[in-house]
């Protein structure tokens, strides 16, 4: 991985930061990169572990969104709140080790990474 391209990380930084492209972006452009990047194993790896901490956010998210309807909810809005600051302090870490052209594992969901 010593020869790691400009593009390349810039593809993988695209991926981790994805979300603030706004609305299901978070979930798009990695995916895209994930599935055109195949070849690329620094890509690829870098889309697949954003991909992966995107999906469990906005199934978390739906979850907890549905729960509130039924006044439960409310109660998982703070620990919602704190996975998604985790996931704004883990992916701006996995940004700048794409930048350094290193690889990165998010925490607690590499269980779901390894089945991808």
């Amino acid at each position: 991985m010593n020869d790691i391209t400009g593009e390349q990380k810039l593809l993988a930084v695209l991926s981790h930061l994805a979300y603030l492209l706004g609305g299901l972006g978070f979930i798009v452009a990695p995916l895209v990169i994930f599935l055109l990047k195949r070849e690329d194993r620094f890509v690829y790896e870098h889309a697949k572990q954003a991909l992966v901490a995107h999906l469990v956010i906005l199934v978390f998210s739906a979850i907890t969104g549905l729960l509130c309807t039924l006044l439960i909810g409310f109660l998982l809005v703070p620990v919602l709140a704190i996975f998604w600051l985790l996931l704004l302090v883990t992916s701006i870490i996995a940004a700048v080790r794409a930048v350094d052209g290193q690889l990165y594992e998010y925490p607690l969901i590499q269980r779901f990474v390894n089945k991808l």
